[in-house]
């Protein structure tokens, strides 16, 4: 025992470093496919394909017709929690003979698990999470809004999630869907076609020719900033701290934007009052879905802000982009930044319009816990005879 022992250890070709790599090399393959990632892909790929087929146990007669460019998906807070935000907007088509009640969505599967933390519907016919009615052999516009917990995928990939469209009963629609990152929705976002040339009024044109600007800003940045809005610095404070530990006289930290201040120094310039109520009429025509604002609507609310017409547009937009998921996104964003950095602005009246406002189209965003924060605050501390009556 012991002479073989020393010849083993002696004999420095008994496991030469060469065969040792060759062996690796042979087997690399094995090691690559067998990775913890690879088995992820894998396991993802194979719930994908089951999910394909599970539109196929739907309720005939109930259809649903996507449109690419209004299904997306963000992640909501890079930095702070890992919850991805989903929306997905079509037509829902009713080809039976009774009415189709859409009562809820619920969620079967998707790349990041299943933990909802919140839904909403939206249509132009009724407000958020109410009972929506496809009549028989109609149609409905809609968008569907779903928040999930989870690590969401990479920015850049598509996610696909499987969920169904809850009616009376036990009657529901199936759907399988791959959405779109966020960033390349916005890439493609075009430009509304009404040339400055054709504008008569000189007020209306160069407004447009802003908010026109404003949505070449919002496709060159992405998701990731607001257009061209920046806020204060966060400092790692949750979403929901309002700031009020500023100095006493000093200036109130603001939202701001070098196209808000083009807007407004237009609106400073203009010498009579029928003029700066022109400027705000050619504001709030354009939250109308059809005029193809939407996506840079945050910026016109933020202008209405600073002129004191918050809620002359708050009522517009409601209207005119009730179910346009991709405005609301961007408006909740900003009411969001408002009530943190500048909520001393405003008023008791104010904060009932918000609050109507997204009471009726949802609030992904927890908005009226910041509304009830504002409240409560305001009655512990001495009145502020400074606060704006906008």
């Amino acid at each position: 025992m012991n002479r073989l022992v020393l010849a083993f250890v002696a004999d420095p070709q008994a496991a030469p470093p060469e065969d040792k790599q060759a062996k690796s090399e042979a087997f690399a393959w094995l090691d690559k496919w067998i990775s913890p990632e690879s088995l992820g892909v894998a396991a993802d790929s194979a719930l994908d394909w089951v999910h394909r087929l599970y539109p196929l146990t739907g309720r005939p007669g109930i259809e649903v017709e996507w449109k690419r460019d209004r299904c997306w998906w963000v992640d909501l807070f890079p930095r702070k929690s890992k919850i991805s935000y989903l929306c997905a907007g079509g037509s829902l088509l009713n080809h039976t003979r009774k009415p189709f009640r859409l009562l809820d969505v619920r969620l079967v599967s998707s790349r990041v698990g299943a933990d909802l933390c919140y839904r909403s519907i939206l249509s132009s016919h009724a407000p958020a999470n109410r009972e929506v009615e496809v009549p028989p052999q109609g149609a409905l516009d809609l968008s569907l809004e779903m928040g999930l917990r989870g690590a969401p995928p990479a920015g850049t990939t598509d996610f696909w999630v499987a969920f169904s469209l809850r009616s009376e009963g036990k009657l529901h629609v199936p759907i399988h869907l791959v959405l779109r990152p966020l960033a390349a929705i916005l890439s493609g976002v075009e430009l509304p076609q009404e040339p400055g040339f054709q504008i008569s009024d000189p007020i209306e044109k160069n407004a447009t020719s802003v908010l026109q600007f404003e949505l070449v800003e919002l496709r060159s940045r992405g998701p990731a900033q607001l257009g061209s809005l920046s806020a204060p610095q966060e400092n790692g404070t949750d979403g929901l701290v309002l700031e009020q530990n500023q100095p006493a006289g000093s200036a109130q930290r603001q939202v701001s934007s070098p196209n808000v201040e083009a807007l407004l120094r237009l609106f400073s310039r203009l010498p009579s009052e029928e003029e700066r109520t022109r400027l705000r009429t050619a504001l709030c025509e354009r939250l109308q879905g059809q005029r193809g604002y939407g996506a840079v609507a945050y910026l016109i609310l933020l202008v209405l802000f600073r002129m004191g017409a918050l809620s002359e547009g708050l009522t517009a937009a409601q209207s005119g982009l009730s179910g346009d998921s991709l405005a609301l996104f961007g408006i909740r964003r900003l009411l969001v930044l408002l009530l943190k950095w500048e909520w001393r602005s405003f008023s008791d009246s104010l904060l009932d319009d918000v609050e109507r406002f997204v009471c009726q189209l949802g609030d992904p965003f927890r908005t009226m816990e910041r509304i009830a924060a504002i409240r409560t605050l305001r009655l512990s501390a001495p009145e502020e005879p400074s606060r704006a009556t906008a």
